[in-house]
């Protein structure tokens, strides 16, 4: 146990959940098109570049927030993407995982707009982010995108206490029932407000 009180098992579960939600995503990005651009996604005004560009620029966001503080500044701005949108998405990826991996970055509180919280906290937020998101993608181009059902049980085991806080009305539309036997993967999106 760290002082904390968290485990450095549940630390590494919590990166290993990160890093395989960016990896999630990563794999849906990789998958577009240059005439997917511009297709709309389940994210209402939000084109495929725009909703890369959210991304992106979360995860550069969340990296420099827990290694620096300062407030969160959420305009998405597409120029991000330059030239080579997967080479950016890879830099800014990598560079909150390196982030979120620093000793005691998990267990200190950072400033976010809700109050300030534990980074383990804005990790789970970012794994989330990464899941909904690669799945906006991959149906915006016409494909299909199954969760990883091991990553989507976590994150419904950390969004259902959330469930109708700020927090996830600030960032997900509102939820949806599921259906009867629905995996927890469509699980997961159903409470994201989207319908598999």
């Amino acid at each position: 146990m760290n002082a904390a009180g968290l485990s450095d098992g549940e630390h590494s579960d919590t990166l290993a959940a990160y890093s395989s939600a960016c990896a999630f995503f990563g794999e849906c990005l990789s998958a577009v098109t240059g005439s997917d651009w511009d297709r709309p996604t389940p994210c209402e005004d939000w084109d495929v570049q725009m909703l890369v560009a959210h991304v992106v620029t979360g995860e550069a966001l969340v990296a420099r927030v827990l290694q620096e503080g300062g407030s969160w500044d959420t305009e998405v701005d597409p120029s991000i993407l330059g030239l080579d949108p997967m080479a950016a998405w890879r830099g800014t990826a990598l560079a909150a995982l390196n982030a979120a991996s620093a000793d005691g970055v998990l267990d200190a509180l950072h400033p976010h707009p809700v109050g300030d919280l534990p980074g383990g906290v804005l990790v789970g937020f970012r794994a989330t982010e990464n899941l909904a998101h690669g799945w906006d993608l991959a149906r915006a181009c016409g494909r299909d995108a199954e969760l990883p059902e091991s990553l989507a049980e976590r994150c419904l085991d950390f969004w259902l206490p959330l469930a109708g806080s700020d927090a996830m009305a600030d960032s997900f539309g509102p939820p949806v029932l599921p259906p009867e036997g629905a995996s927890a993967g469509v699980r997961l999106l159903s409470l994201l407000g989207r319908t598999a």
